[in-house]
């Protein structure tokens, strides 16, 4: 593959992935907004996203968030700074989770 393929493929894939949160965050924003408010009021959000554990855990100035593998072999860890407020962490969240959701079912896809 030359580095034309392999832009367009990447290019694709960034296509889909971020048509993707959109369509998540257009088509869940309630749910979203809940967990949001869940996570905040109890600092920590357990789900299952595609069959798969989910955990966000707020902190200070962001957000943990712990993905565990299909075996539970290892835990996959990602931080994303939202600021220190409350109003700033409820606008960010629901982005993060439709992120997170559609990377996981499109890792599915794969």
């Amino acid at each position: 593959m030359n580095q034309d393929e392999s832009s367009l493929s990447d290019k694709a894939w960034d296509d889909e992935y971020f048509g993707l949160i959109l369509e998540l965050e257009e088509k869940n924003a309630s749910r979203y907004e809940k967990q949001a408010e869940d996570l905040l009021r109890n600092r920590t959000l357990e789900i299952k996203i595609a069959g798969r554990a989910v955990k966000y855990k707020i902190a200070l100035a962001g957000c943990w968030c712990l993905v565990a593998e299909p075996d539970n072999s290892y835990l996959r860890k990602s931080w994303s700074r939202f600021g220190y407020g409350k109003t700033s962490k409820r606008k960010a969240l629901p982005h993060f989770f439709a992120a997170t959701e559609a990377s996981l079912l499109l890792e599915n896809q794969e």
